[in-house]
Formats: structure tokens, sequence, C-alpha cells
């Protein structure tokens, strides 16, 4: 049989063969075990019972191909497979794969002993493995450093960082708690073995309770919890492991029920601790990068209206037109200004002013579509850069906008309204000439009288 053309070397050595080659006899059929990790599905190898014809090989490299879970399967020849799961070992799920349908397995005597059986055989064999191997160990930390360094979404860092850890300690129960600065607490960011529904509103002062001391001294540690044990856990061990930053403490990951029931002991402490040193650096550099796209964010937002500000704008305004060349599509723009806007102010005081502008700007943004760029050109004079919208959508779009504030501030004082001037970029123009257009048919609209709308043609 042939591994698919991705397929990785197996994570197996020779002690697990006698003991798949004496299941395959003791069931008398062919057999084959896969494990699957975060990325993909891998074939671990293939046993039969004695005087079993070779040629009837499970045909697994379609199976592989596809990546896809073989609960259950039917391969292209059209015979049904059936996976019999075993569970989760150095940091993988496992699975036999037999021949026949999953009604044929559920229904044979004593099958869920003989995958009790080999769940537990498969666990020691590959516990021993590892103890004879110290290689094994670095490279499961290249391997999950190389997968934080590539993953960039918050939520399958977290998950990733637990699930690696608990994995590998065998930990049944986990959680993986930060610290959240707005709340000056922890909060739980993934679980491992419960819902996190359960704790994503919980937040944890430092100081407090097992994570919260745990954060405090910054100091991974064994301990058995005090009192009787709690009915969800199966043992009273618990094992926690700070995660730190370049200067401060950054969250705390809490283990607990060793899957064999044992308690947590030194080398599991050390080799969580070891493990939580990429993740820290994971945790860090999404920190940092989280740091730097609220940066971005507040560079380009103009701090009464939360538009976008005239920098922003015109850096959008360049690429829209060099898109528009490209690809030869419309693009229109809207240069809007607040009558009388000076009157508001000496009137009403530049508090006032300040909400008129905040009032108008969510106006602007609520009547157009969510592409759409909507800015603060400077003062009381906006700007709105609609891509793919034809001259005639443009102008509908600004009459509607025109009508929403003259309605909005119908019954107050204040009375607002605003004047609209719209272009479409012709070809060969550059964004200066789409500005100017607009800018001139918003000349034209407050010359009319103002609260109008002209159109560039």
């Amino acid at each position: 049989m042939t591994n698919g053309p991705d397929a990785a070397a197996p994570a197996v050595t020779g002690d697990v063969h006698p003991l798949l080659h004496t299941l395959a006899a003791t069931l008398q059929t062919p057999l084959a075990l896969l494990s699957r990790d975060e990325e993909a599905w891998r074939f671990e190898g293939e046993w039969f019972p004695p005087d079993h014809e070779r040629g009837a090989d499970l045909p697994l490299a379609p199976i592989l191909r596809q990546g896809t879970a073989p609960i259950p399967v039917t391969t292209e020849g059209g015979s049904p497979l059936t996976g019999l799961v075993i569970g989760r070992a150095r940091g993988r799920e496992w699975v036999l794969l037999v021949p026949g349908t999953a009604d044929e397995w559920r229904g044979r005597s004593g099958i869920d002993a003989i995958v009790d059986d080999v769940r537990r055989s498969l666990r020691r064999v590959l516990g021993a493995e590892d103890d004879r191997d110290p290689g094994r160990f670095a490279r499961r930390i290249y391997a999950f450093s190389r997968r934080l360094g590539r993953e960039t979404e918050s939520s399958r860092i977290h998950r990733l960082i637990l699930r690696t850890i608990a994995g590998h300690v065998r930990a049944r129960i986990g959680a993986l708690a930060l610290y959240q600065e707005d709340d000056q607490a922890l909060a739980i960011m993934a679980t491992h073995g419960y819902p996190a529904v359960l704790v994503e509103h919980l937040r944890i002062k430092p100081g407090e309770g097992v994570l919260g001391r745990a954060f405090a001294a910054g100091k991974a540690d064994v301990r058995h919890a005090e009192g009787p044990r709690r009915l969800r856990y199966r043992t009273t061990s618990y094992l926690l492991v700070p995660l730190s930053g370049r200067t401060r403490p950054i969250g705390v990951i809490a283990l607990t029920d060793r899957e064999d029931g044992q308690a947590f002991d030194d080398r599991d402490l050390a080799e969580a601790r070891i493990l939580a040193a990429p993740a820290s650096l994971a945790l860090a550099r999404e920190d940092v990068q989280q740091s730097l796209n609220e940066l971005q964010r507040v560079a380009a937002i103009d701090s009464v209206t939360g538009l976008f500000n005239r920098r922003h704008f015109e850096a959008r305004l360049q690429g829209e037109v060099q898109r528009v060349h490209r690809q030869q599509q419309p693009l229109s723009l809207l240069m809007v200004d607040i009558d009388d806007f000076k009157r508001i102010n000496d009137t009403f005081g530049h508090l006032e002013g300040d909400q008129t502008l905040r009032t108008v700007a969510e106006l602007l943004r609520g009547g157009v579509r969510i592409f759409d760029v909507c800015a603060r050109y400077g003062g009381e004079e906006f700007a709105i850069l609609m891509p793919g919208a034809s001259l005639e959508t443009a102008a509908q779009v600004a009459e509607r906008i025109r009508r929403r504030v003259q309605h909005r501030f119908r019954h107050e004082a204040v009375g607002v309204t605003i004047s609209v001037g719209v272009a479409r970029l012709a070809p060969g123009e550059t964004g200066e000439d789409l500005i100017g257009a607009a800018d001139r048919r918003l000349g034209l609209a407050k010359r009319s009288g103002k609260n109008a709308v002209e159109a560039h043609r």
C-alpha cells in the first residue's frame, strides 16, 4: 500500500507493530492505524491476520489525499471502511481503520472492550517510546514552534497552545487564561475538556483563586487540591504554568486530571515549562501585533467623528484610482459640507458643533455601503469614496443622505442641512482631478441655495 502524496513519516516505531499484529489475528481482519494532528491525517501502518491474502490491502491512499475523517468512508472501489476511534495520545488523535460497515462493527460482541485494550496498550507503548527517545521531545518542540509561527488568528493560537501542552502531559482538563489590561483581570481564552462558554464571562483578579495566585506568583508548580475531590474531577492533582512576556507576566495555564489517573510529576512540570517558552513568545508577538494594529487604527481615524481622517482617505483614493485604471470599473466621489457650520459654532458653541459633526458622520456612515470609504476631509467637510458606483448611483445615495440629515435635525434649533457635490473619475484622470470635480459641484450646490446635491457629468 502507498501513502498519499503528502503523507508524513509515521509517528510510531516497531513496538506498536506486535500489538496491532496480534489484534489483526484476534479480529481476523486486516486493519490500518491512522493518526491526526491539527493539520492532517497520517498513515502509521497496516497489519494482517495469518495467511491473509495480501491482494486485499486496505486502499487508504485516496482517503489520505482527501484529508478527511475516515469514520465512515468508502474507498474508490466502493468497499466500505469503518474507523474505530482509539483516542488521543502523544498529541494526536488515533483511529483504527477496518473493512466493513459501521453497523457491522457496532453489532460485534466485545468490540468496545477491544478498543479500550488497544487504547491503553497504545498509550503505554507510546509512553515507553518517549522515555527511550529524548530526541522526540525536541522534535515536538520544533513542530510546535513552527505551527505557532504559521498561525495568525488569536483564537487558533490560544487553542493550539493549550491543546499541545495538555496533550503532552496527558491532561484531561485545562484552561488558558490571559491578562486583560482593560479589565485588570485574567480572562479564560481557551479550554480543554469542557465548553469554553461556561467560563467566557469569568474575570479573575491577580491573587484570587488558583489561577490568580499562580499568575501573581509567576512560578510553575504541581499541586494537590485541598479538601475532598470534586465530582467533575478524577484526581486532585493539578499543574500550573505561568506565561511571561518580555517585561511582565501575560497569563497562566492550568491543567488537571492526568489521563492515567496518576498525579502530575516533576517531568510533566519541566516539559510543560519548556513548551510554555515558545507559547509565551507567540502570545507576546500577538500582543505586539494587536498594539500595532491599534496604533494604525488610531492613526487613520478622526478623533471627533470616528470616521477615517484625510490622510487615510487620500491613501485609499490613490489605491482605488490605480485599481480603476487596471480593471476599468467606475469610481465616484461625494464631497459633503455642513451648511452654515460657523453659525452653529457661534450660536450654540463648539461642544454643540462637535456633536453636530458626530451626528452627521453617523448619518453618512449609515447611508452608504459597507465597503465605501467615509472620511472627515477637514473642518465641516466630508468625503465619501464609492468604488464600483456609477455617477447615477452615487447621486441617488447623496440625495438620500441629504434628506436623512434634514429629517434628523428638523425639530432642533440648530437646523442642520448639508450640500453635496458628486463626481465620477474619467479615463486618464488622477485622484486630484476627481476631488477637484466633486469640489466644483459642491460649490455649485452652495451657490444654488445650499441643502442641495449637484452631480458632475
